[in-house]
């Protein structure tokens, strides 16, 4: 009898692996275990990870999560090892987060290839996913070229808490039908469609300049801070960040608005006390060491309040390249010291690497660590073109090897990846232009006050429908300076079907949001209200003005 019932459970169980490889389930063993896997968090974040009870076998993974208002993410990550173009890795989900999923393929050598998924109204009740290799794209470390497999990871990101549930998970079944379309360019066909108009990405004249988008600029100074100097990151926000500031900076000097703009720049000169001895305040030294300014802080009291900011080298590089803009502008040196402060600053950040090297990332997370592990592609083209603006030819041209040697060929990059490079570099790689321009993964077509209007995602992802608009600016920018001016007035023109009307203060203005919606992680964006940034966007556009050259 015994032998029989031990029979008889064989040959059930075997149906039920059948029946679940059958259906598009794991093949075993799964990993519904939490045992399993490793939990990773970014700092301001929690995660905690359980067994479910509720699974559909009743078992299962659960991530209770709370992510921190700024941004930030959570993940949990599996050793795991088999060929992810062949088979995939399978899972049912459920969930009412408004968060993102991020779903990573990572090698032995570091390279992370993912894929991001909104779970804004998603996924309520359980939805399976069947996710290969060739679903994801190259995001980060090691080489864009997917190697052994090593891990595969979960991530959330965005602002937000919730819960997950995570059920039959494992290594999916040869041949299960993907729910995802192989990652790669999404081709518009009338990409090369010649003559002007709206298919066509071109217009013969650019809109003239609204001023009131000054107005606003000058609004947000002059009643957001007590000392009238720092500009917020938007209406009523108590945040200050150093890149936004910088740009308006030089997009006050274009209008030739000198003293607002010796506000800005001014605040950051006399921030340069050697013997500062608060680790939050917003200033250059710290116990007489030269760590840099912070990312951003609290525009009512100068303070890293929640000591978390980075020192981060692209914003630094942003400020210098706006002090060499009104050194050049006025033939002036008001600014010298703090133009030496900056550049022997991210000089001495330098790392070879390569044929060339990089500048390192700065001050992390409210000073508690220095540097990242790698070098940051961004904030390098931010240090590659102050460099050449400051003479530093050699370190420039390091900088150039390391990132031509890592970017090379490309085409799932970040899109200011390509639109700063052309505005750094110059008409010889003005071709980068068509990499987001020609692939609607990137560029838009959104319906805005009943009329059609075309911007750009921050990246490359078909499901996203949403303008980064700062994106938008940066690509009008890039086409007019390299001299394709029919499609930079274009894009140009799309800013000011995005302009908001409101009366401040007793004044009309006119500006732009950092988003047009809140979709793909900008649950943070107020889109009725104007963005610093953004604003200063839209008049270096309306001005023909590349800010980094």
């Amino acid at each position: 009898m015994k032998e029989l019932l031990a029979r008889s459970a064989i040959v059930v169980s075997g149906i039920l692996i059948l029946h679940l490889m059958l259906n598009g389930q794991i093949i075993p063993p799964s990993w519904d275990t939490p045992s399993q896997w490793t939990v990773l968090k970014d700092p301001g974040c929690s995660i905690k990870l359980s067994s479910s009870l509720s699974g559909q076998n009743g078992d299962g993974l659960v991530l209770d999560y709370t992510l921190k208002p700024s941004n930030g993410w959570v993940s949990i990550r599996k050793t795991v090892g088999f060929d992810g173009n062949a088979n995939p890795v399978t899972f049912l989900i459920k969930t009412s987060s408004t968060d993102n999923l991020e779903l990573k393929f990572i090698d032995s050598n570091g390279s992370v290839f993912g894929r991001k998924v909104s779970l804004a109204n998603k996924f309520s009740d359980w939805t399976r996913f069947n996710i290969y290799l060739n679903n994801t794209s190259y995001w980060w470390g090691g080489n864009n070229v997917f190697g052994t497999m090593a891990n595969f990871e979960i991530a959330i990101s965005g602002m937000g808490s919730g819960k997950i549930w995570i059920d039959e998970i494992g290594k999916g079944a040869h041949g299960l039908p993907s729910t995802f379309s192989i990652a790669g360019p999404v081709l518009d066909p009338d990409r090369n469609l010649p003559g002007i108009g709206f298919k066509q990405r071109r217009a013969l004249s650019m809109l003239p300049e609204d001023p009131l988008v000054l107005e606003w600029l000058k609004i947000m100074q002059d009643n957001s801070s007590a000392d009238r100097k720092l500009l917020p990151s938007t209406e009523g926000d108590n945040e200050a960040q150093t890149f936004n500031n910088s740009i308006v900076a030089m997009a006050f000097i274009l209008k030739n608005e000198k003293e607002r703009a010796e506000r800005i720049l001014d605040f950051y000169a006399n921030a340069t006390r050697t013997d500062n001895t608060d680790a939050t305040l917003q200033n250059f030294f710290y116990n007489g060491e030269a760590r840099g300014f912070y990312q951003h802080v609290a525009l009512s009291t100068y303070h890293d309040n929640g000591k978390s900011s980075d020192r981060w080298i692209g914003d630094m590089a942003w400020l210098l390249n706006a002090f060499k803009f009104y050194e050049k502008q006025y033939s002036s040196n008001r600014y010298s010291t703090i133009i030496s402060l900056l550049k022997n600053l991210l000089i001495s950040f330098y790392k070879p690497e390569g044929s060339g090297g990089y500048i390192q990332s700065g001050w992390r997370n409210g000073d508690k660590s220095l540097h990242e592990a790698s070098g940051h592609h961004e904030g390098n083209i931010d240090c590659y073109a102050v460099m050449k603006l400051c003479g530093e030819d050699s370190t420039a041209s390091n900088i150039k090897s390391w990132l031509d040697s890592a970017l090379l060929n490309r085409v799932d990059l970040p899109l200011d990846l390509y639109t700063w490079r052309v505005l750094a570099y110059g008409k010889s790689v003005a071709s980068l232009l068509n990499i987001p321009e020609y692939d609607f993964r990137y560029r838009k077509i959104l319906v805005v006050n009943g009329k059609n209007v075309m911007g750009f995602y921050h990246g490359p992802d078909i499901e996203q429908n949403n303008f980064w608009i700062d994106g938008t600016g940066h690509m009008a920018c890039a086409f007019l300076f390299v001299g394709d001016t029919s499609r930079g007035f274009f894009y140009a023109n799309q800013l000011d079907s995005l302009l908001i009307e409101k009366t401040l203060y007793g004044k009309t203005t006119r500006s732009l949001p950092y988003t047009l919606n809140k979709t793909g992680g900008y649950d943070w964006v107020d889109t009725t209200k104007g963005f610093s940034a953004t604003c200063a966007w839209y008049i270096l556009a309306k001005n023909r003005f590349n800010p980094l050259r």
